[in-house]
């Protein structure tokens, strides 16, 4: 254990940009997205060939459970290193016992690569079939983008939503399409 560990950072380039974590002993507190990959080619085409996932830099050692989420993340872009186990959550957002954490982990247990869900549809699954509104609030407050799989969610009528506050629709677009590539293999 590290003495006088509160926060620990990583920046690990990815298929979908640069992913900065944030971790504590604990576990993973913090997943941030790269908006300005939105637009990149392989983004815009749905080029799926390099789903490499490499280490850009860390501010402190690396932990076992840093280890873990990055043996995860690097699985979720190339689900043939098989890894089956999922990281460990710090999120008080997540934990929770309120509307929002109720949401987040509903959608993280009960929705599968490949799937998606309505907002609407999200709300029923945790009993309030009239809080889509909130289920979108609970979408925006996520704080853990990937494990906390927010781009499954979409509009009733089949359309994204808006991703990372519309920022980030064509990354949500290629997630989607990746996740049912790799659940349809």
């Amino acid at each position: 254990m590290i003495k006088n560990y509160r926060m620990a950072e990583i920046l690990l380039k990815t298929p979908i940009g640069v992913v900065k974590i944030f971790h504590t002993e604990k576990g993973i507190k913090k997943i941030n997205l790269d908006q300005n990959f939105n637009d990149n080619p392989n983004i815009l085409s749905k080029t799926f060939s390099n789903n490499k996932v490499e280490i850009l830099e860390h501010n402190v050692p690396i932990t076992l459970e840093a280890e873990n989420f990055i043996a995860w993340i690097r699985n979720f872009f190339d689900p043939s290193m098989s890894i089956n186990h999922e990281p460990i959550i710090d999120s008080d957002i997540v934990e929770k016992d309120n509307f929002t954490g109720l949401v987040l982990r509903t959608l993280k247990n009960q929705t599968k690569p490949g799937t998606t869900v309505s907002y609407a549809g999200l709300a029923e699954l945790c009993g309030s079939p009239k809080a889509c509104r909130a289920v979108g609030q609970a979408m925006r407050a996520n704080p853990l983008p990937l494990l906390v799989p927010c781009h499954r969610v979409i509009a009733s009528n089949g359309s994204l939503g808006n991703y990372m506050s519309g920022k980030g629709n064509n990354i949500k677009a290629w997630l989607l399409e990746h996740e049912k590539l790799l659940s349809n293999a």
